[in-house]
């Protein structure tokens, strides 16, 4: 069994779900309300990807605009990244473009997932970001990565592919070792 340790880095705005998504799959729960993330969290969960162990250091970025200078300094030895837009908020996935723009020129091509979370707020939102949209955008990175960039349609709150997207990245990163 071969151990790999990667650097993940977790990008979205503000209160899209990234801190949420990162406690669940280091064992926690949920919380109620949004308490922002200042500067980064950092955690660490072993897992086991088709016999060969798998170290996440988890690098849960603040979304906030004002820490944009200091988020450059996160990306460096970045193995992989977990980017997260709010279906209920468009600019968030608007925004995923900037996201990209500030951490490829650091990171250079790293395996990508995308997910498109609160989709248990689409019914409540008649300008929610829609499925195709969200494909669209896993193609135009895969694009820029030159990499497959699975995209996932999630609920951290309701655990709906809360896990899935972690492992379908250890397995991107994985794929990038000649093991």
């Amino acid at each position: 069994m071969v151990t790999i340790n990667s650097k993940v880095v977790m990008c979205g705005d503000y209160a899209v779900g990234k801190t949420t998504f990162v406690k669940i799959f280091l064992g926690g729960g949920t919380e109620n309300g949004y308490k922002a993330t200042i500067g980064v969290d950092i955690g660490r969960k072993i897992i086991s990807i088709d016999e060969h162990k798998l170290v996440f250091q988890i690098w849960d970025l603040s979304g906030q605009q004002s820490f944009k200078l200091i988020r450059r300094q996160f990306y460096t030895r970045t193995k992989g990244a977990i980017l997260i837009y709010d279906v209920s908020r468009r600019e968030t996935y608007d925004n995923m473009v900037n996201w990209i723009a500030e951490m490829l020129p650091v990171t250079g091509k790293i395996p990508i997932v995308l997910i498109a979370n609160k989709i248990d707020l689409k019914e409540s939102d008649k300008d929610y970001v829609k499925s195709h949209e969200g494909e669209k955008l896993s193609e135009i990175i895969s694009n820029k990565t030159g990499m497959d960039t699975p995209y996932f349609e999630a609920s951290a709150i309701q655990q709906i592919n809360d896990l899935e997207p972690f492992i379908a990245l250890g397995k991107s990163i994985l794929s990038q070792f000649t093991i």
